[in-house]
């Protein structure tokens, strides 16, 4: 069958998975909440990365909010865009260069991710970058996941979603796909990866099992 038989499309987390953005993005947030009256403890910093703002801090109002989007955006943009890919991902690429790619990120499309692959020249590994601004619900919900799939004109079991948190294991499932956790095992996933680099004996086992059912 061989590996473009057992796994259709990738998808990709990108903050974490791509690239190691986590830090920059808890600094700036912390910051920039900070600075229109808002400290944030942990809860309320890893709540903001998959709830609604508002919803989290009640004493938020949406126009503030939107301020607050704008000044993160406006702190971490340097920054981000010279972060540095993780380490083997272009191992990654270029074993599954065949196969159809997308990133599915509650991370800003157009400000942020789109410049940062084409920085680092990996913007033609990519068919489809799912971002913030392109669902009404961010990650776990499934939507986001199956916006990439209808990008990738991809839709069986066969697709796989990489990510490093739960939230990203949790949308693959509701999405009716497989995952593969990278780096801490207790997120979960179908699959799990110590690191990037592993991702390529990781799912080079999926082919082979998928021949042996097969038979």
């Amino acid at each position: 069958m061989g590996i473009r038989g057992a796994v259709s499309a990738l998808l990709f987390d990108f903050d974490g998975t791509i690239a190691e953005t986590g830090p920059l993005w808890d600094h700036a947030i912390r910051q920039c909440f900070a600075a229109r009256g808002f400290e944030l403890d942990e809860l309320a910093l890893a709540a903001l990365l998959t709830t609604p703002w508002c919803d989290v801090l009640p004493g938020l109002s949406p126009s503030v909010a939107l301020a607050i989007e704008a000044d993160i955006v406006t702190t971490i943009r340097p920054a981000y865009l010279e972060c540095p890919a993780v380490p083997g991902l272009d191992v990654v690429l270029g074993r599954f260069s065949g196969v159809p790619k997308a990133i599915v990120t509650s991370s800003y499309r157009e400000q942020l991710v789109v410049p940062y692959l084409r920085r680092h020249d990996l913007d033609g590994h990519f068919a489809v970058v799912v971002g913030a601004e392109d669902t009404e619900y961010l990650k776990p919900h499934p939507e986001p996941v199956l916006l990439a799939l209808r990008g990738l004109n991809v839709s069986d079991r066969s697709a796989w979603l990489i990510g490093d948190s739960r939230a990203d294991i949790e949308a693959a499932r509701s999405a009716g796909i497989r995952s593969v956790g990278i780096g801490n095992p207790a997120i979960g996933g179908d699959l799990f990866a110590d690191s990037v680099q592993a991702l390529c004996s990781v799912l080079a086992s999926v082919a082979t099992e998928d021949v042996h059912a097969a038979q």
